[in-house]
């Protein structure tokens, strides 16, 4: 299924290696020479560059979700300082850059031909993924809707827009997108993973979630607009009946991040590997999962009893590693490995010094899979549904049952857990929205989107900055760890301690957006201004 063609030589021409706010992106190739303007190959390549460049989220230590090793992460503990560079400020400018030439030379064809129509939309949807990338980060910042002539060209140092700019800019582009993209259904094969209708409608309800519920919890305004937005966006994916939930095999959800998910009518999104061609592009993040990295006990209590009830933790009720792990729903034993379930990487599972080890995207045999080409999905159905299910609940302060059976009971069918319904929230002196927010916490566990929630919800400052905890630890369960070498690792109930609490911090003051690197404003002759209370 993974056919899109990435050619060497849309890089050199659109020169993305080099293209950033400090220096203007050269070329190989002459502009008046690339654009023929009779050919639609050439907008194919230059389009094809653009997926080069999307990222994706494995990894993504900023929560209170997943920890690495002896790597803290500057960002989860408050640690971080003002940045010279930084990728994350430069790698979406190019993004933009190499959008807005192929927006830019459209016209210039003289061609209404449908296909170059669509590859023009496809970089409207990635010039709005790089500036939901900034405005999530960042808050309002430069808008180039054009390609510098050169160095000296003033829209290279102009101020920052606000964020309502920045977010009017990102409607607009993906608007332009889903009125001109195919719809999946009407892909070939071959073109399975290029952007599409439902791609774009699909992101504008995330970028829209995200600014509403932002806005309401830090009390900018109540969200109405882009709630709103959220809503409509969300309910138009769902009503064009092109999407569905992955049901296969004895376990879907885990299944679903393997290789038998691949190609899954859930994926509106999706970051391919292991192109057949001339760069086969590879990743080992399901061999750092299993071996270097940790999920937090902290984001596991989120999981309900399999009775749809709260957890309560109890360390004192573990007799054996899997106690804490079994009677819950089925999502945490598919995301996280139980003792003696077998893994690739390490065989019947031992649990080490860290505790918990993903599961997720991690293969259950004993084939290697490093180099991986296992493909990552940047946007799925599921999270339409939890998007939906929260944007109108946060609009309108309620959520019925028949909305919470066409969302959030979805998913819970899925893996055989009990319904969410109002009269069980009153019943068991539940809270709807915390409900609702841990449910997307669970579908959408380790794929990036924790930090991020943190944010909008205005959360981080309460979760952030606390002790971040692994696995009881059990002797004789632990391999040849041994207690003597574990007590300083835990704490008072034999809890490993992954980050103690004294070495992470959250300023709410500052913490909310990150600091802009100090080049880029130096750059800017004072006309980017850096954020509240960094230095």
């Amino acid at each position: 299924m993974k056919r899109i063609s990435i050619l060497l030589a849309s890089m050199a021409v659109l020169a993305g290696t080099s293209c950033d706010l400090d220096r203007f992106p050269e070329t190989e190739m002459s502009e008046q020479h690339f654009w023929n303007p009779t050919s639609e190959s050439e907008f194919e390549y230059a389009a094809n560059y653009l997926y080069t460049r999307q990222g994706h989220y494995w990894g993504d230590m900023r929560g209170d979700d997943l920890r690495r090793r002896n790597y803290p992460n500057d960002i989860s503990a408050g640690t971080r300082k003002v940045p010279a560079t930084s990728s994350d400020w430069t790698a979406p400018y190019q993004m933009i850059f190499a959008a807005n030439r192929i927006i830019e030379h459209a016209p210039e064809t003289g061609s209404t031909a449908n296909q170059i129509d669509r590859y023009v939309a496809e970089a409207h949807f990635f010039r709005a993924a790089a500036y939901y990338q900034l405005v999530t980060k960042y808050g309002g910042v430069p808008i180039l809707t054009q390609t510098p002539q050169d160095i000296n060209d003033p829209i290279l140092y102009g101020p920052r827009a606000s964020r309502e700019e920045v977010m009017t800019q990102i409607y607009a582009d993906l608007d332009h997108a889903a009125s001109q993209l195919p719809l999946p259904s009407q892909l070939t094969p071959a073109q399975y993973g290029r952007i599409t209708r439902t791609a774009a409608l699909g992101l504008k309800a995330r970028a829209a979630l995200y600014e509403g519920t932002r806005a309401k919890f830090h009390g900018e305004n109540d969200g109405t607009a882009h709630l709103t937005l959220a809503v409509d966006a969300a309910q138009a994916v769902i009503e064009l009946g092109e999407h569905s939930l992955f049901k296969q095999g004895a376990e879907p959800y885990k299944a679903l991040f393997d290789y038998a998910g691949e190609g899954a009518s859930e994926h509106l999104w999706v970051k391919l590997y292991g192109y057949p061609d001339t760069q086969i592009a590879t990743h080992n993040m399901p061999y750092q999962y299993a071996v270097n990295y940790a999920v937090t006990r902290n984001f596991l209590n989120l999981y309900l009893q399999d009775t749809g009830e709260p957890y309560v933790d109890e360390p004192e009720l573990e007799r054996s590693f899997n106690d804490y792990l079994i009677g819950r729903d089925p999502r945490l034993t598919q995301t996280v490995l139980m003792r003696g379930v077998q893994n690739y990487q390490l065989g019947a599972y031992v649990p080490t010094i860290d505790g918990f080890r993903a599961r997720k995207w991690v293969r259950n045999d004993k084939e290697s899979d490093q180099p991986s080409t296992l493909d990552y999905s940047l946007l799925r159905y599921a999270e339409v549904l939890l998007i939906y299910a929260e944007a109108q609940f946060e609009l309108t302060g309620s959520i019925s049952d028949e909305e919470l059976n066409s969302t959030i009971n979805l998913l819970r069918d899925r893996v055989g857990m009990p319904h969410l319904t109002n009269d069980f929230v009153s019943t068991h002196g539940l809270d709807m929205r915390t409900e609702l927010r841990r449910e997307r916490a669970v579908e959408l566990a380790l794929e990036g989107q924790r930090y991020d929630d943190l944010i909008r919800w205005k959360e981080a400052e309460r979760l952030l900055p606390v002790a971040l905890l692994g696995g009881k630890f059990i002797a004789g369960e632990y391999g040849s760890t041994s207690a003597d070498n574990m007590e300083e690792r835990l704490n008072e109930e034999g809890i490993i301690i992954l980050e103690e609490a004294d070495t992470r911090f959250f300023d709410p003051a500052k913490d909310y957006l990150y600091p802009i690197p100090s080049n880029d404003i130096a750059q800017s002759k004072g006309a980017v201004v850096q954020n509240p209370n960094w230095k």
